[in-house]
This record gives structure tokens, C-alpha cells and sequence, in this order.
């Protein structure tokens, strides 16, 4: 039986996602930070970002752990993927969504983790769930959208592209690149691993098409102006997820003005200043409102990243 040890305060959260894991079978038990010292602990989930922070600064634990970040600070992800973390969940979790977390950093832990891949596996995420992969896991995204991010140490986040369907992402290493995928909407993807992707006859095509999908959003980045860079990465997710309209391109997917400065290293203010300048130069509108909100391109780009 998996033991699941929760480190911190025991609040009414922590409670329901506890006896949900000890309903699924699991051994859960309470402990501090004074007793990580030397000890032979289980796997363990920090449950404040206090508890968080003296796990990341742990000289003395040897175990494999995952960070609950349930003040969503990039600060504190980022400096848990540091310390080795193996996954970073963030604050709003479904019970089930939290013990499938708990059960994929489990099967990480065993030797020989390519093993439950060894057929593929189709798994469903909700949005700003993270995928946690295994070594060598090839991504295939069949509905949905999957956002590849990078956390800061100074506790920024940079968008680095949007994945929707037929589009691969594979398995990047924890490293200090603290990179980190995450379901952008509900989505639904199909896992394999490297051995078996590269054997499809069409997986060199779409390697290309992520490649120069990711090369034209590294240039995007890299121009002088905001209005050309924020143009530039409409025009692109346009390509992805455009929808011909009398008046343009509507981009069916729901972006944030906070969403659009992480992609495009901007500030909220100035970004919302930005896009209503597109709008008085007539290259951009918006259609719907709330979720529902689109932006519709009168104008875009040229250019085409699919093979």
C-alpha cells in the first residue's frame, strides 16, 4: 500500500483531498518540518507555501516529493522544480485530478518507469492541470489545447507556445529550464513513448511542424516593438486555431491580457493600452465576452508553419 505523507497544516482542503486518497486505498499520514530531518519519509505534499519553502530549502530529504502551490505563486513553482520536485500542482484541484497526480509521481518513482507505457494510454486533464510525463514520453494532443511554459526564478512565467489537436509536445527533463506543460482548456492526449512514435510514418512531419511552429514564436519574441510582436503571435496562433470570417481570422481559443504579456514579455496595463490601439488601427477586434471572448484578426501575417 502507497504510503502519502501531507506536511503542514491539516485544513478543511487537505482533509477532503486526504480521505479521498485514504478511500482510494492509500496510506495518508501527517507530519512537520522538523521531522524531515533524517527521516525515511513517504512521499510528501507540502499543504502551505511555508511548508512549501522549508521543503525546497531541505538539506536532508532524500525522498521524492510533490508541491502543492495552493497560493498558485510562480516564485515558490519555480523554486520547487529546483529543489527537485517532481510535479508542481497548482491550487485548484479536483480529488480525482489530485490522486491521478499522486499516482503518475508514484509510477515515476519505480524502476523501469517506461513500463506503464509500454501500450499506449489516452488521459483527459482539466484545465491548468500539469502532465506528468515519463522519460521518453511522446505527447499527441487529440482535443484541447496544452500550453508549454517556463517558470523564473524571480517568480515570472513565460508563455512558449500552444499545442492543440494533432500536434506533438515530447518529454522535457526537470531541469533548471523549469519548463512545465499544462492543460490550457480540457483536453485529451495520447501517450506513447519515443521508440514507438518515431516508427509512425507521419512523426518526422509533425516534429517539423512543432519545430518551425517554435522557431517562428522564438523570432516573434525577439522583435523590438510590442504591436509587432503581440500581431505577430495572433498571426501565428491564427494559423493554429483560426476560423475564416467575412470580416477576418477569428482565433477560437480563449487568451488572457495576462496571457498574452507572459508570450510576449509585457506587462498586463500595457498590453490592454496595446490591443486598444489595434482596435483604433482597425487590425483587430473582439468578438464575444468572458469565456466566451475571441480575438478576430481583420489583418494577419502571412506565412505558413504546417508542412
Amino acid at each position: 500500500m502507497q504510503r502519502i505523507a501531507f506536511l503542514g497544516a491539516l485544513d478543511a482542503a487537505v482533509q477532503k483531498m486526504a480521505l479521498h486518497l485514504h478511500a482510494a486505498g492509500y496510506t495518508v499520514m501527517f507530519t512537520h518540518a522538523e521531522a524531515l530531518e533524517g527521516a525515511d519519509l513517504p512521499i510528501l505534499i507540502p499543504t502551505q507555501s511555508a511548508a512549501l519553502i522549508k521543503l525546497s530549502h531541505s538539506e536532508a530529504l532524500r525522498r521524492p516529493w510533490l508541491a502543492w502551490n495552493r497560493s498558485d505563486r510562480p516564485a515558490l513553482a519555480a523554486a520547487a522544480y529546483q529543489a527537485g520536485a517532481l510535479a508542481v500542482l497548482p491550487a485548484r484541484l479536483t480529488p480525482n485530478a489530485f490522486r491521478q497526480a499522486v499516482q503518475r509521481a508514484l509510477d515515476l518513482m519505480k524502476p523501469g518507469t517506461q513500463a506503464p507505457l509500454a501500450r499506449r494510454a489516452v488521459r483527459e486533464y482539466r484545465r491548468a492541470d500539469p502532465l506528468l510525463l515519463e522519460h521518453n514520453a511522446v505527447v499527441e494532443v487529440q482535443s484541447g489545447v496544452i500550453a508549454l511554459r517556463a517558470l523564473h526564478y524571480d517568480g515570472a512565467e513565460v508563455l512558449l507556445g500552444l499545442c492543440g489537436p494533432g500536434q506533438t509536445l515530447v518529454y522535457h527533463p526537470a531541469d533548471s529550464c523549469n519548463l512545465q506543460l499544462a492543460a490550457h482548456t480540457d483536453a485529451k492526449v495520447l501517450i506513447k513513448l519515443w521508440a514507438e512514435a518515431v516508427k509512425e510514418p507521419d512523426f518526422a512531419a509533425r516534429l517539423r511542424e512543432r519545430l518551425q511552429q517554435m522557431e517562428a514564436w522564438a523570432a516573434i519574441q525577439a522583435r523590438p516593438y510590442l504591436d509587432q510582436r503581440v500581431l505577430g503571435l495572433l498571426s501565428l496562433l491564427a494559423e493554429q486555431f483560426g476560423k475564416p470570417q467575412a470580416e477576418g481570422v477569428l482565433i477560437d481559443l480563449r487568451l488572457t491580457h495576462a496571457q498574452l504579456a507572459s508570450a510576449t514579455g509585457a506587462t498586463r496595463t500595457t498590453i490592454t493600452r496595446t490591443l486598444g490601439d489595434l482596435r483604433t488601427r482597425g487590425l483587430l477586434t473582439n468578438v464575444g465576452s468572458g469565456e466566451n471572448e475571441r480575438f478576430l484578426l481583420r489583418q494577419r501575417e502571412t506565412g505558413s508553419h504546417r508542412p
